[in-house]
């Protein structure tokens, strides 16, 4: 069911609250969409329910701005205050994360580190202009695999701690992760989380800017070689392209299976602020990479849902592939539900295996899953010497045996 509104939504429970949203999920509002904005907020809105979607989307900044904008009056000003209290503290975690952003680059500098930041404030003044404008939550850096060892020493220096997720350690087991010179090759998202004891932020340090095993190599020298300067907190910093921004956002996007409607925001506020873009080098790169169908499904979602405007001759490329529309169907059935359908093991690997278009990357994808060893895997001969090939053997074996064991209980249960 398509919801009526000046905007051609994909398939979604429709609902006044959803709509609500999707119209405020921009930057700019043009006349027709305020005018459909007023004559929803005549209706009966469920705004605990709203605040809740918004706030679950990573989108509260830009339901206040939009509200408070067009049409103040219009909303409860219980609801108002509230949604301009999470605003107000949501600018200030993001202008002290932009500090220490700034910060931690001068001194990755200072160390003859390559550093290179992305999502984060980077996006939010890239793409949306206003530091303030887009939600996160902590720092993301990239930096070439071979200056891990350093750049973990400069964080630790720095009062930072390593966070080890997804298993519990003992203090001798999470002494040998800090000090091993390894165990990137075990942490599956290729990064390390640290978190500053005093001052609580979270800062990823990225040795990919995908991880190796989703099988979209955006890592390169062209990455590193073709950037451009965005200005945080009055300094300039590096940032990627916007055409490498763009395909940056679908992978993980496609990777995250397009679960928060803020990713989707990130891709229509990306174009808008670059006019310019190449299309032609970009869908040139994504091919090469095997990343068209997951930048055509971006996109698609980019237009029907908040109504980016795409050229021509991209749009009748995206309409010939079939894939993508059944893609897109599938993330807003889910976009909205309060299931967590979409995030089980299995809805994920097949949702990442129809996003690739190659035969060879779905093979790739789907080895490369199997028998990259994960922190679990680590775990099983923390303080082992022998070298980490040898956990890539171990891996699928532990995987068979994990099956097996659920298989003898199903049938002896």
């Amino acid at each position: 069911m398509l919801l009526k509104s000046p905007v051609k939504f994909l398939s979604v429970n429709s609902s006044p609250e959803i709509e609500l949203l999707l119209i405020c999920a921009c930057t700019s509002m043009d006349s027709e969409k305020a005018e459909r904005l007023k004559a929803l907020l005549q209706e009966e809105i469920e705004w605990e329910n709203l605040i809740q979607m918004a706030t679950q989307h990573k989108v509260i900044p830009l339901l206040y701005c939009n509200l408070n904008t067009i049409c103040p009056e219009a909303v409860p000003q219980n609801i108002l205050d509230r949604l301009q209290k999470n605003y107000y503290t949501d600018a200030r975690r993001n202008l002290f994360l932009s500090g220490e952003l700034v910060r931690l680059l001068q001194i990755f500098e200072s160390q003859e580190i390559l550093a290179l930041p992305f999502k984060g404030p980077i996006l939010a003044a890239s793409a949306y202009g206003n530091l303030s404008l887009r939600q996160f939550c902590d720092l993301d850096i990239l930096i070439r695999e071979k200056d891990i060892e350093k750049a973990k020493a400069l964080f630790l220096s720095q009062g930072y701690k390593m966070k080890i997720e997804r298993i519990e350690v003992t203090p001798q087991q999470e002494a040998a992760f800090v000090r091993s010179q390894n165990i990137h090759h075990f942490v599956r998202e290729a990064a390390y989380p640290f978190i500053h004891e005093q001052k609580k932020n979270l800062v990823e340090l990225h040795w990919g800017i995908v991880p190796k095993y989703f099988s979209f190599p955006l890592d390169s020298e062209e990455l590193w070689e073709n950037l451009e300067q965005v200005s945080i907190a009055s300094k300039s910093v590096p940032n990627l392209s916007p055409e490498n921004a763009l395909l940056m956002i679908c992978g993980h996007g496609t990777k995250d299976c397009w679960r928060q409607l803020a990713r989707i925001c990130d891709v229509a506020e990306l174009i808008r602020s670059y006019p310019p873009l190449d299309w032609t080098k970009l869908m040139q790169r994504a091919k090469i990479l095997g990343g068209q169908r997951m930048l055509y499904l971006g996109l698609f979602l980019a237009k029907n849902l908040l109504g980016t405007t795409l050229p021509d001759s991209v749009y009748q490329k995206i309409k010939a592939d079939p894939e993508v529309e059944i893609l897109a169907t599938q993330v807003c059935d889910c976009l909205f539900c309060n299931t967590n359908e979409s995030s089980k093991h299995g809805n994920v690997t097949l949702f990442h295996l129809r996003a690739k278009e190659n035969l060879a990357d779905k093979l790739k994808y789907f080895l490369l899953i199997t028998v990259t060893p994960t922190t679990t895997d680590w775990l099983l001969l923390p303080l082992a010497k022998f070298p980490a090939f040898i956990y890539y053997l171990m891996r699928p074996i532990r995987l068979a045996g994990k099956q097996a064991l659920k298989v003898f209980k199903r049938i002896f249960s």
